[in-house]
């Protein structure tokens, strides 16, 4: 990587926004502080964002909004990720991708009659999005998941990895972004539920919490 393509992987957007909330860099800073070299960095601000609890949100909401309230979708984890590592000045950029929906928790979550009706059934395929960082090369890391929502997950028996979708040659397309600010918005823009969109979010991550509270139960 030169220092041409460095730089586009540092930069700070009106989304990725340490720049302007120093809170995220005093944050990054604190976590690294006894850290020998950028891989221990890395990989402690990754533990750090990944155990904030996942939870369905915007696709377009800024880092410092997923830090103040502490959760996030995959799209605002990962964002508040890659803004925390270019805070430190460790390059770090978008990967998005599209997987094999996750029917059995849809249904997990959507249980409710009303709220089952407003989010439909799950479609075929869905848009996701993780991080890559540079350690001497990219490196890919997915930070969407908690633990906790994972033991709850695989306490119901539902498969914990996701399934990219292949192309004909067998391969996954991902669209790789230094700034994903207007992949955001448009992607937002296309969300099917949008007028009551609080409202379930509200009953899903309900339901979120429930998952966690059977593998806090389940030990």
């Amino acid at each position: 990587m030169n220092n041409n393509n460095r730089e586009a992987f540092l930069e700070s957007t009106e989304l990725c926004d340490f720049d302007l909330k120093p809170r995220i860099r005093e944050k990054a800073l604190e976590i690294a502080q006894n850290c020998s070299d950028k891989q221990e960095e890395f990989e402690s601000i990754f533990l750090f964002v990944r155990e904030l609890p996942y939870g369905l949100d915007d696709w377009d909401v800024p880092a410092s909004q997923v830090f103040n309230q502490g959760w996030g979708m995959c799209s605002g984890k990962t964002n508040l990720l890659v803004a925390m590592l270019r805070s430190l000045g460790i390059p770090a950029r978008y990967r998005v991708y599209r997987i094999k929906a996750e029917s059995s928790l849809w249904s997990q979550v959507s249980n409710n009659e009303t709220i089952s009706k407003e989010m439909g059934s799950a479609p075929a395929q869905q848009d996701h999005i993780d991080c890559e960082v540079w350690l001497e090369r990219w490196i890919a890391c997915d930070p969407s998941r908690d633990t906790l929502m994972e033991k709850g997950i695989k306490a119901l028996g539902i498969p914990l990895e996701r399934e990219p979708i292949r192309n004909e040659a067998g391969n996954v397309d991902y669209l790789i972004l230094a700034n994903f600010d207007d992949w955001a918005r448009e992607r937002q823009a296309a969300r099917k539920f949008r007028e009551n969109r609080k409202e379930i979010f509200r009953w899903v991550n309900n339901q979120l919490w429930r998952i966690r509270k059977l593998a806090q139960d389940n030990g």
